[in-house]
């Protein structure tokens, strides 16, 4: 069975009722697979087989059984004229009137009960113009969502003959569906804003110097842009010319611009500093950096947290429950006054069902559910601002949740490349000699160690002078001629093997292999002549972010494939208690299992790659350098774009405050909807009441989660 995805942009894809009516339309259509919603960009993503079913009929479907409007994303506009941008609010602005005009004519003391009438029933018809054929709709699908409700509401106080209650309903309910649909357009421009980033237009060198302007769609491969001073880099590219300083800050987070010149990458979506660059193109536009991330972001947030899907379903039961009260409300009081000998007047009738019609608004669910999906994707596009893609809103709530994060070392808690930590010479000098013949020999292979040797004796100024005769012998080292004489850099076994490590030398070197690290000793025929000590140094800020991260509440656990003296400095090195060394691959997945099993919720932070299985079993999986490693990007859960550990508490914090943001919206949403039912079962609340209570709501729960939005700049405590 093969598989497709398509976006469409939906219009009018702005609260759960609607996402709800795709649902219904084409979540039993054969070839469908799965489906997911957007609210913030209005869109839905499809998985389908392509051979039972294509983009043009999903959408067809979506006409006939929502009546809904839906365009592939590549294929839509954003306005297609005034009344589709204007027309909700034109309708209400009408129904505003029109009430208004009601209101007037009902108070004068002569009174025109004819005109008032047709006042309130324009009111009526403006303010229902996209209600009505919703409800009629749900009704023939015998689906009872808001619509039908709303529409329940109007009919049961025209047929009380409440005739101004009936156009105030109509009215409030035409401005809340008018206001939610801002507050998500606003929401929407400022993902919008925060995501897409890269310019529209490039400007291409030609092979005769020339400069010509095409649209950054049109590059491609091997084209050599030039971009200006103080301009967006439209491509992912390599620098071939000019020296400038490139903020990042778009992709990664980081606030400092970082340097760029001949050879160094850079990305589409960041800004170009005081110099001038000719970039050579890496790819067309789809495949660079910042699509691949817009991409995922959208994915994540078009993907269902858990903790939506518990609401959509105590949704599902809440909506029929208060429907059930509202109806227990309209006939328990009269028929108990019947059966205490007490029949009830047409009056009482009224007063109960007028009662029962404001339960049955305050049974919409609107705020309830849309509480959680503008939280999460709020959370997911405030991360991906400070350079922390999370691949979905389940990883975003399981981070707030961890108990153990565990460390792989090298490359994570570590630089990843070893460093000279020692150098000792036997003639009891400053080991400079030592340093200036090793790195000759270093400079001269490819060994990691060598080359880091050839490159700190760079750093202290040091002029390293050239090897005649390199030979590299596998497992014992290398030789060379340096000033005419002839020098070994290589294991302390070759040396016991070869005769030329007295015991005082054995001795001294062996105590230094006891540190962590790795020794190399440096020997000439006459003998050895010192070592040289390289170990992978800690990252700057680690031991302050662990700790950070322990006082949050979260254990840090190290695993390493490491020896077991390397691993210990480090760990001490770093303040972190538990640690285990000599790991392989399976044996880190042993490891992540049991600590879920004995504390929680374990996370995993890795490269992305080498730690595959490790990170593939834990609950959250955490790669670090996006940027530079694409296979980050696919393989975990979060990604830190800027490949530093400062994002983590961060995120663990902002994880948190997303779920305490979803928490109080729940809370408010129900709160209130209990307070009202409450008024209405004791006769104090009105239908315009009911509406005002949850046009509100709906108002204050999504401002609510907006403020992540709002905060993920300037929020580090």
């Amino acid at each position: 069975m093969s598989r497709a995805r398509c976006t469409f942009k939906v219009a009018g894809l702005d609260c759960a009722v609607e996402m709800e009516q795709l649902r219904a339309a084409l979540g039993e259509a054969p070839g469908v697979l799965a489906l997911g919603f957007d609210l913030i960009h209005g869109s839905m993503t499809v998985d389908y087989e392509p051979e039972r079913i294509g983009p043009s009929e999903l959408s067809d479907r979506v006409a006939q059984k929502a009546g809904m409007r839906a365009s592939l994303v590549e294929e839509s506009v954003e306005a297609d004229g005034w009344w589709t941008r204007n027309g909700r609010w034109a309708a209400t602005l009408g129904s505003g009137l029109a009430l208004l005009v009601g209101v007037v004519l009902g108070s004068t003391s002569s009174g025109y009960p004819g005109f008032e009438r047709a006042a309130y029933l324009l009111a009526i018809l403006f303010g229902g113009y996209e209600l009505f054929p919703k409800a009629i709709r749900g009704l023939v699908k015998f689906r009872f969502d808001i619509h039908v409700l709303m529409t329940v509401a109007v009919a049961g106080a025209l047929a009380l003959g409440q005739w101004d209650e009936a156009a105030t309903v109509a009215f409030l309910f035409g401005l809340s569906e008018a206001l939610e649909r801002f507050s998500l357009d606003r929401a929407r421009r400022a993902v919008r804003r925060l995501l897409e980033i890269a310019p529209e237009t490039a400007e291409v060198v030609a092979a005769d110097g020339t400069i010509r302007v095409v649209a950054a769609s049109e590059l491609k491969a091997g084209d050599r842009v030039h971009v200006r001073a103080g301009d967006r880099i439209p491509i992912d590219g390599a620098v071939v010319s000019g020296r400038s300083s490139v903020d990042q800050k778009a992709i990664t987070g980081e606030s400092v611009p970082v340097p760029r010149e001949l050879g160094d990458p850079v990305f589409a979506g960041t800004v170009n500093g005081e110099g001038a660059l000719e970039i050579d193109a890496a790819g067309p536009i789809g495949n660079a950096l910042i699509s691949r991330i817009i991409a995922q972001v959208r994915d994540a947030q078009a993907a269902r947290a858990p903790v939506e899907r518990r609401i959509g379903r105590f949704a599902a039961i809440y909506t029929p429950t208060v429907m059930a009260i509202a109806a227990l409300i309209m006939i328990v009081p009269p028929v108990l006054l019947i059966t205490t000998g007490t029949p009830p007047g047409s009056a009482q009738w009224g007063t109960w069902f007028g009662r029962g019609l404001v339960a049955l608004v305050i049974a919409c669910p609107c705020a309830l559910v849309i509480s959680t999906p503008v939280a999460i994707v709020s959370g997911l596009t405030a991360a991906a601002r400070r350079g922390i893609l999370v691949k979905g809103g389940e990883f975003l709530e399981e981070f707030g949740q961890l108990r153990v994060l565990a460390f792989d070392k090298t490359g994570t808690l570590t630089r990843g490349e070893p460093d000279v930590v020692e150098v000792v010479s036997t003639d009891g000098s400053d080991g400079e000699e030592v340093l200036r013949i090793a790195a000759a020999l270093g400079d001269r292979g490819g060994h990691v160690l060598g080359r880091a040797i050839a490159r700190h004796a760079r750093q202290r100024s040091l002029i390293v002078p050239l090897a005649d005769g390199y030979r590299a012998e596998p497992g014992r080292g290398a030789s060379g001629l340096v000033d005419a004489v002839e020098y070994h850099i290589g294991s302390h076994r070759f040396l016991d093997e070869s005769g030329l490590c007295p015991p005082e030398f054995h001795a001294r070197l062996d105590s230094a292999e006891r540190n962590a690290g790795t020794a190399v000793a440096l020997s000439a025929q006459s003998g050895p002549l010192g070592w040289i000590r390289l170990a992978d140094q800690a990252r700057p800020e680690a031991a302050r972010i662990l700790a950070e991260l322990n006082a949050l509440g979260i254990q840090t656990v190290m695993l390493t494939g490491d020896n077991p003296p390397t691993a210990a400095a480090m760990a001490q090195e770093l303040g972190i208690i538990e640690h285990r060394s000599g790991l392989l691959p399976a044996e880190k997945v042993n490891a992540i299992t049991e600590l879920d099993a004995r504390h929680g919720a374990t996370g995993m932070v890795g490269d992305g790659v080498n730690d595959a299985p490790a990170l593939a079993t834990a609950r959250v999986s955490v790669a670090l350098g996006g940027i530079s490693s694409g296979a980050a990007l696919d393989t975990a859960d979060v990604v830190l774009m800027a490949d530093d550990l400062n994002a983590l508490p961060w995120l663990v914090r902002h994880s948190r405050k997303t779920l305490a943001r979803i928490r109080q919206n729940i809370g408010l949403a129900l709160g209130t909807k209990a307070l009202v039912l409450l008024l209405a079962a004791l006769g104090y609340a009105t239908l315009a009441m009911a509406i005002a209570a949850d046009l509100g709501t709906s108002l204050l729960v999504t401002a609510n989660a907006l403020r992540l939005l709002r905060n993920s700049s300037a929020d580090r405590q």
